[in-house]
């Protein structure tokens, strides 16, 4: 499971490197491996959190609003209260 996590954290990472580089569609592709991989590994929080992310980030090719930035937060605190060496 820590293998897993990390694999999450890592694409979490690269969402935040997507966004901030305005890089939206690669964002939203991002978004959706990461909600899909963290259902498979059980993580419905995290999951949930994603996929809101994946809303919040709007159609392809459009810039989002701001809410995906809290969306990003909300993310983050998934994956933080899933770390499973806590």
């Amino acid at each position: 499971m820590v293998m897993v996590h990390a694999g999450l954290v890592m694409d979490l990472f690269a969402i935040d490197a997507a966004t901030i580089s305005s890089d939206f569609d690669e964002a939203r592709f991002l978004t959706m491996v990461l909600a899909q991989n963290a259902d498979l590994a059980g993580l419905t929080s995290v999951a949930e959190a994603a996929a809101r992310m994946t809303l919040a980030l709007g159609p392809e090719g459009h810039s989002p609003g701001d809410a995906y930035c809290i969306c990003l937060i909300e993310v983050e605190r998934a994956l933080a209260d899933a770390d499973p060496l806590q």
